[in-house]
């Protein structure tokens, strides 16, 4: 038996393997492996966290001032959170889309993946206006690389499938989204006989970072909803997460003309966790205008389909709603803090993103990146040119059975080298994500403070530049 340093106890390496075995995803394998089993001087840098705001100004001016928690909040709370949160969510919401959001269309719930699976199962119900219910089988289509999560959410229980729509990596469109690859993907698989119901487009993007162009946007959402019947979700969760240097703006799905026109066929998540580092508190939004999504995330009474609200199963508990409203109450100079907050983020994203890239080009690591672009929080390395590659007498060992299944074994080598002794870098590899080509990785420069990515980033140089 293993003790660590934080008490966690773990019986055996198999004990360690079933363990990660349970979790959704091998990006939540890592950082549980970096919190509860990890040496001190590894470094994570593969999990998309954000510890900026943190250490700047949430931990003074939000956390330290929280005192006993009231009575109130030990008591059930409506699960998708009580009336005064999701009017701030809608009005925060407002400001970040550049549209009015209004409360009666915000739905809170236990993170954003919790919101994309209830979306799913609202669109599985009966919906209004003659529209087609979805159903277990149905395809969901996604512009690849993408967040690995998605399969959780839409596979598991609702059953859907994932589809992934994968973007070029070469030539002059390499990693970029057109209508074309989409239309090309929906005809493709229609005529394989499936039923794509559903397109997800995460903006800012996940791993690239990118915003997606206003005018891309529209041609995708005005080309999707009049000649198909999908519906979209824009998963929103770094709209905030926006570079200085940017000339690409963030434009929400809120914002285009189509959705004015089918506002019942777009839906949008977003969350606490990126934009204000609060992974660990699940704490995710639904924004939708459709009636079967609605009765899903408050139940209904209606003879014809009585239903219980989904997110009582994960709640916007009363924990969340007392630190999320202090957060939301809580002011800077008379400024409320969120306001402040989002404000003072960029500054620091930006700074952080610009000691990154310094680091990566002194290092010789290329990535994919053009000026201009925004980042979110994330550098796409493309290291394929070590791919096949071997250090002199090099052995990859001493992690534990936590490797990624399927992927390919020269791109698992290389994330086991980087992830070992000496290096100890832990980056996300891009067959993960679906990428179409083994060598591409995250690096999320957020997940730890700017010397912290420095150092790591010089440490991942020196490795490979070892490999011959």
């Amino acid at each position: 038996m293993t003790i660590t340093e934080n008490g966690l106890r773990i019986a055996s390496p198999q004990a360690i393997a079933d363990l990660h075995a349970g979790l959704p995803d091998f990006e939540q394998a890592l950082a549980f492996y970096h919190q509860h089993l990890a040496p001190d001087t590894a470094v994570d840098l593969s999990v998309a966290e954000n510890v900026l705001l943190y250490h700047d100004s949430m931990q003074q001016d939000v956390f330290e001032k929280i005192r006993l928690i009231p009575e109130l909040n030990i008591k059930y709370m409506a699960p998708v959170g009580i009336p005064w949160l999701r009017q701030q969510a809608a009005d925060l919401l407002t400001r970040a889309f550049g549209r009015t959001v209004v409360m009666e269309d915000v739905f809170g719930c236990a993170g954003v993946s919790s919101a994309l699976e209830c979306i799913a199962y609202g669109l599985m119900r009966r919906q209004g206006t003659g529209g087609v219910p979805l159903k277990p089988g149905d395809e969901v289509l996604i512009p690849a690389p993408y967040w690995q999560g998605f399969n959780w959410s839409f596979q598991e229980r609702p059953k859907l499938k994932c589809v992934p729509v994968h973007l070029p990596t070469h030539g002059e469109d390499r990693y970029r989204l057109t209508l074309n690859l989409i239309v090309n993907a929906y005809e493709a698989r229609k005529e394989a006989g499936h039923n794509p119901r559903l397109l997800v487009l995460t903006n800012p993007h996940n791993p690239l970072g990118v915003n997606y162009p206003k005018e891309l946007l529209d041609e995708i959402y005005g080309w999707a909803l009049a000649h198909t019947d999908l519906h979209i979700i824009s998963d929103e969760i770094y709209c905030h997460s926006q570079l200085d240097t940017g000339t690409t703006p963030f434009t929400s799905a809120v914002a285009l003309d189509a959705y004015q026109e089918h506002a019942d066929r777009v839906h949008v998540v977003w969350g606490f966790a990126k934009d204000f580092g609060l992974s660990g508190f699940r704490t995710g939004f639904v924004i939708s205008k459709n009636e079967a999504v609605h009765r899903a995330m408050l139940g209904s009474d209606d003879p014809a389909e009585q239903t219980r609200a989904l997110p009582w199963f994960t709640p916007f508990d009363s924990l969340k709603t007392y630190v999320i409203g202090e957060l939301f109450k809580a002011t800077v100079d008379g400024e409320p803090y969120p306001v402040y907050a989002m404000r003072e983020y960029r500054t620091l994203l930006s700074a952080s993103f610009r000691r990154t890239k310094d680091a990566l080009d002194a290092a010789g690591i290329e990535y994919v990146h053009q000026d201009g672009d925004n980042a979110a929080m994330f550098f796409w390395l493309d290291l394929t040119r070590y791919l096949g590659k071997r250090a002199p007498g090099e052995h990859v060992n001493g992690l534990p059975a936590i490797g990624p299944d399927g992927l390919d074994p020269n791109e698992e080598w290389l994330f086991r080298y980087l992830a070992a002794k000496p290096t100890e870098v832990s980056l996300l590899p891009g067959g993960t994500m679906h990428n179409a080509e083994p060598g591409f990785f995250r690096l999320c420069f957020t997940s730890r403070m700017p010397d912290d990515v420095e150092a790591a980033v010089r440490r991942v140089g020196v490795a490979l530049q070892q490999l011959k």
